[in-house]
């Protein structure tokens, strides 16, 4: 990320942004010339071989102007649309009008003459030297099957009084657009959070038909859209209600959740599954994100994802630190 203050008024001397990825011994920098073409910035990536052990191969990068939030602005990212190879002294790639000040001034994205750029960079060959093409089939680290219920007849008889709704004691109100009646006696025994809730709910409810307490408890922070997803839409299904499980220390649904959602791990998902594995403490489902994305090929077309683009915040430091390494270790 590049924070560029007080550049408005530079003439066309350009100016440099240094790092080194720690993985592949590179050392890149990032020539920005603010006045250089027709009153727009332009932006070029260079690799600098003064310290690099090899070439870099192939590479994908994009820039991205950064809003106020710190998102990019699609209108205002520039790709490219093929590799780039990075061979000879001082290879530079980059986008001779990637912005007119003109457009830059009217974005809102600058703020007293400053502004903010972020490079997006994507390896198409991995230390082993595979291309994205090579992309594996998912990994295989799995997340188990949850254990089978102790009791045969428990989910014959939970299937029952679900579908009868007899005898039920009890209301959730789920973000005030959904509602489900239930046992009070069955969500107690099956979540200590919610036992926590019923025995918090006022006991002055309206009375059933058998002169019970009637119980109503309200639910925050879960959307109700999970509890109707279409069967076709199991990922958003079992994402959400992992969250639900795990909140609620349904311990056997998070584990259901958390081997559907291994068994959907691709190119497309690895991203948005990685991020809520590490939200929500699933050890074993980050394993096996983690193993796919570390398989030949399989990160550089992670990173191009949009999955990954929404997910890039919370999961960045992990598939730095541990994907690499486990590229590093094959080699070994």
């Amino acid at each position: 990320v590049l924070d560029c203050t007080g550049c408005q008024n530079l003439l066309v001397e350009p100016l440099f942004w240094y790092w080194s990825d720690r993985f592949y011994a590179h050392n890149w920098r990032i020539r920005y010339y603010p006045h250089a073409h027709e009153g727009h910035i332009s932006l070029y990536l260079e690799l600098d071989r003064s310290s690099a052990v090899d070439a870099a191969g192939d590479v994908k990068f994009k820039f991205s102007l950064l809003d106020q939030s710190g998102n990019p602005v699609p209108k205002f990212t520039r790709a490219t649309t093929k590799p780039c190879s990075f061979e000879g002294l001082s290879s530079h790639h980059g986008f001779r009008d990637f912005i007119r000040w003109k457009d830059l001034e009217e974005s809102g994205c600058l703020k007293d003459d400053a502004f903010t750029i972020q490079c997006d960079v994507a390896f198409t060959t991995d230390l082993g030297g595979s291309t994205t093409n090579d992309a594996a089939a998912p990994a295989t680290a799995a997340v188990p099957p949850p254990p089978p219920a102790t009791n045969p007849h428990e989910h014959l008889i939970t299937d029952i009084l679900w579908k009868h709704k007899r005898w039920v004691d009890v209301t959730i109100d789920v973000g005030g657009e959904a509602t489900f009646d239930a046992h009070g006696w069955l969500l107690a025994a099956r979540s200590p959070v919610l036992e926590a809730e019923l025995l918090a709910a006022s006991s002055k409810e309206k009375k059933s038909a058998a002169g019970a307490a009637h119980r109503r408890i309200e639910i925050q922070g879960v959307d109700p859209k999970v509890f109707k997803a279409e069967e076709e839409d199991a990922m958003a299904m079992a994402q959400g209600l992992l969250a639900a499980a795990d909140r609620f220390k349904l311990d056997r649904l998070k584990l259901v959740c958390e081997e559907t959602l291994s068994r959907r791990i691709d190119v497309s998902t690895a991203a948005g599954t990685l991020a809520v594995a590490e939200q929500h403490g699933c050890g074993a489902l980050k394993a096996a994100c983690l193993e796919f994305m570390a398989r030949p090929g399989n990160l550089a077309a992670v990173m191009e994802t949009e999955g990954y683009d929404k997910a890039k915040a919370g999961i960045a430091s992990v598939v730095l630190t541990e994907v690499f390494l486990k590229q590093a270790a094959r080699m070994i």
